[in-house]
């Protein structure tokens, strides 16, 4: 869990819930109620959350919403993906002002970026912002891949930069910046985790603990702890189902459909160009989030 007010555990990334085509802040209430007591703290505004589709006064606005409703002890991330270094400057500076400590920032998206254009770009958001950075190593959606040495140096360039979440698929790369740096990662792929704790990693910053918040915290608990067994028991019983039937490709759909069926969102809207998840993808959602409930129940009967 957290510690000296160091980013770790879980972490979950929150999709933004949207009404009538307007930023929906009940549901915000909703989900941080049922799942507070079991996560660290979250990511606003990040690819999850639909940033790219959200303008720089509602990116600002949520924050500050969220942020505020966090209890002491919690984490609120921001996520400061963009192209535009001013605009990520003056929403890294809104969320500081909230009282956030950390900004999610990956390479920014449609440019051919080398290493040398993305420390630079880091640094100078860092530097403005007053934020510690966790850098979002993303290669399938930034189209930019790098290596250990890549981050290693990164990290050596701009200080502020104490964390990497990892969604690129290389174990070895998690391992390695674990064994040659002082950095905390997370995992950032929801159909990898269980691997990725096995890689060593601090936390995950993942849709999962949001939709199992107990199995998943004790999961990472007995993990942590040594039981690996135990761990990958309830992991492959409640978690797995879901996340068979969950990704990859439309999390941010489907997680909303499930949010809404749950009652915790209002509606399911996403903003174009993202479309609704239709009838017969949710069914197969539920198909894998009921089995897990049913997982969950039994466990708990034999428990009882």
């Amino acid at each position: 869990m957290v510690a000296n007010g160091t980013l770790r555990g879980n972490i979950p990334v929150i999709p933004t819930p949207f009404l009538q085509g307007s930023v929906d802040y009940p549901s915000f209430d909703w989900l941080i109620e049922r799942t507070i007591t079991d996560v660290d703290g979250y990511v606003v505004c990040g690819s999850t959350g639909e940033a790219p589709a959200m303008t720089r006064q509602e990116r600002e606005q949520v924050i500050r919403y969220v942020a505020a409703r966090i209890p002491a002890g919690k984490h609120a991330v921001v996520g400061l993906g963009h192209t535009c270094l001013e605009e990520a400057v003056e929403i890294g500076l809104a969320a500081a002002e909230a009282g956030v400590k950390a900004a999610l920032v990956p390479s920014p998206y449609y440019f051919p970026n080398s290493l040398d254009m993305v420390t630079d770009y880091v640094g100078r958001l860092a530097e403005r912002t007053g934020l510690d950075i966790v850098f979002y190593d993303n290669p399938v959606t930034t189209g930019t891949r790098f290596t250990t040495d890549d981050l290693v140096r990164l990290a050596d360039a701009v200080p502020q930069v104490t964390a990497i979440k990892m969604t690129d698929h290389s174990f070895e790369k998690m391992a390695q910046l674990k064994q040659r740096t002082e950095l905390t990662v997370f995992g950032g792929d929801d159909i990898i985790c269980f691997r990725a704790f096995e890689a060593g990693v601090d936390g995950s910053m993942i849709i999962a603990p949001l939709i199992y918040p107990e199995a998943f915290r004790v999961c990472w608990e007995l993990y942590r702890s040594g039981q690996l067994e135990a761990s990958f028991e309830l992991y492959s019983e409640a978690i797995l189902p879901f996340l068979h039937m969950f990704g990859p490709g439309d999390e941010i759909p489907t997680t909303k459909a499930l949010f809404r069926h749950l009652g915790l969102f209002a509606s399911a809207e996403v903003r174009s160009p993202l479309l609704p998840s239709g009838p017969g993808r949710v069914q197969q959602l539920l198909l894998g989030y009921n089995q897990g409930l049913s997982a969950l129940k039994r466990r708990a009967a034999a428990e009882a």
